[in-house]
């Protein structure tokens, strides 16, 4: 067995959080990609804790449609459809795979995507401009339809990878009504056609379960996929108590993502590793711009705040380098992003630490955060205090605490007071900034800024251009710069996933807010499978973190 003697410094390596710390580790070669069970070992089964968007990722898990998202520069490849064609800027033709068959075994034809589709037109997702958008979908023959457009909308393909398709028994008895938060499975049951059923619980967005259980579907289309039998999903743990069950409890849990400064103990961990890749996540952090604190209706304060954070300090120290500084919210991961950044020049007054004082001081501001997000405003709040900024905390451990004051916020609806709220933007969008911009667009229940018309405009001309096109930079580089003028968010840096994996785990992870649960394996020591054996000592030796770039 390969290994490497290292020597570990917080003063040379940023994996610590402990000041001083020198620690001698002896890294083990990770073998479980060596050693895989059999797919769909009848006793396969893995826990995993989803904090953010669980509905998104439940979704995605079980459900299928003409494309699916995935990691990729185009952010999609074919899924029930096998190929297609654009024919114009309006009209395109699909062609589906042979053989198809819902969760339930029963044959999926032509009628069944026409059905599908005629039933989103009527109940859409509300989080882009599909819902105003009309089309016409024609059957061409028992492989083949066209859909046509009624306008010019950019974003169709994108959009058609997040239309689901579901029997029409599901979609007549439940009415899957398609919400801010998207389409999701309303009920557990074999009514999709994704590589895992649903079998127990539901996550919507707004409300969920605090467990789902998912099993292999035996009718999904590729048969390499999925590889592990049975898959428990928990949407709300105690951070500290989650990062004790996979650092120190095996087969409590065996995939979740950590706080930045919770690597050392994954790292130290008998039974879980380390996996870290570049990512197109967000952390958002919005200012109430509807009934927050008065103050914050000043461009002048909102400004100020941004520049009273040091953006490579807070990298350094409470990112742990896990990141990197972006000059706008979004994610400087997306190729376009980071394309603007480098070739147009931000124009905004740079404030003195007496004038950020002068702005700043006294200002008493109310938080609502997930627990697992705490490190950051820690580090946050250690920046602003130095300006007289006071920051008071409400914690959850749900998100669905946080989208019920959220999306209730904008019709003036919440109950909660707050003035900074935190949303772990997983980019369930995929390689497509819409996932920040979309909480600048006047009327979204996900805005929380007065009506902008300005930016309204920019946002209508983005749905209308081609990503390919050259006019694409410009579009977006106004959006950034708008809502960067207008400091319509408090900006921390973009992250990379930082992953705690059981040892015995084999997974890589997508850039975008995508699990891909179906394609996650499991060597023949994960305790699901190995019976009564006891797990190696040799095994339980320190892993050394697998960077993915």
């Amino acid at each position: 067995m390969f290994k490497v003697l290292v020597l570990i410094s917080l003063i040379t390596c940023s994996l610590f959080s402990s000041s001083h710390l020198v620690k001698k580790l002896e890294f083990r070669e990770d073998t479980s990609s060596l050693n895989k069970a059999q797919r769909l070992d009848p006793n396969s089964h893995i826990n995993i804790f989803l904090p953010s968007i669980p509905y998104s990722y439940i979704a995605k898990a079980t459900n299928a449609g003409l494309i699916r998202s995935y990691d990729n520069k185009r952010g999609w490849v074919y899924d029930l459809a096998k190929s297609h064609e654009r024919v114009d800027e309006y009209t395109y033709i699909f062609t589906l795979r042979d053989k198809l068959k819902f969760q339930d075994g029963k044959a999926f034809t032509i009628d069944d995507v026409i059905y599908n589709l005629e039933y989103f037109k009527r109940k859409p997702f509300l989080y882009t401009n599909i819902d105003k958008v009309d089309f016409d979908i024609i059957k061409l023959d028992k492989k083949r339809i066209k859909i046509v457009l009624k306008q010019k909308y950019e974003m169709f393909l994108t959009d058609l990878a997040r239309i689901y398709f579901y029997t029409k028994e599901y979609i007549q008895k439940y009415n899957p009504v398609g919400k801010e938060t998207g389409t999701a499975n309303k009920i557990a049951g074999a009514f999709a056609m994704g590589p895992y059923i649903l079998k127990e619980g539901f996550a919507l967005g707004s409300e969920q379960t605090d467990k789902l259980e998912l099993v292999a579907n035996p009718y999904y289309w590729n048969k390499e996929f999925p590889k592990i039998k049975r898959i428990t999903v928990y949407t709300q743990l105690d951070v500290n108590e989650a990062i004790e069950d996979i650092t120190k409890k095996e087969g409590k849990l065996d995939l979740m993502p950590i706080p930045f400064n919770k690597k050392f103990e994954v790292i130290l961990s008998k039974y879980s590793k380390l996996i870290i890749s570049k990512s197109t996540d967000n952390f958002v952090i919005f200012f109430n711009l509807i009934n927050g604190n008065k103050k914050l209706l000043s461009d002048e304060v909102r400004v100020a705040l941004n520049q009273a954070l040091d953006q490579e300090r807070l990298l350094n120290f409470v990112y742990k380098k896990e990141g990197k500084v972006s000059p706008f919210t979004a994610s400087i991961n997306y190729d376009i992003v980071e394309q603007v950044a480098k070739e147009f020049k931000i124009v905004e007054k740079k404030y003195s630490k007496k004038e950020l004082t002068t702005l700043l001081n006294g200002l008493e501001l109310n938080v609502f955060t997930q627990d697992r997000f705490m490190f950051l405003f820690k580090g946050i709040e250690f920046q602003l205090k130095k300006y007289g900024v006071k920051l008071n905390y409400t914690v959850t451990s749900s998100e669905k605490d946080i989208y019920k004051e959220l999306l209730t916020t904008s019709s003036n609806k919440n109950e909660k007071e707050w003035d900074l709220l935190i949303w772990g933007d997983d980019d369930w969008y995929y390689q497509n900034p819409w996932t920040v911009f979309f909480i600048y667009e006047i009327g979204s229940v996900w805005s929380t800024i007065p009506k902008d018309e300005q930016m309204q405009s920019y946002i209508e001309q983005y749905f209308l251009t081609n990503p390919s096109s050259i006019e694409y930079k410009k579009v977006v580089k106004n959006i950034l710069h708008r809502a960067r003028q207008k400091a319509y968010t408090l900006r921390v840096p973009s992250l990379n996933k930082v992953i705690a994996v059981n040892k015995e785990v084999i997974y890589k992870p997508y850039e975008g807010g995508i699990i891909p649960l179906w394609e996650i394996e499991i060597s023949k020591n994960h305790w699901s499978v190995r019976g009564n054996k006891e797990y190696k000592k040799e095994l339980e030796e320190a892993i050394k973190p697998k960077r993915i770039k």
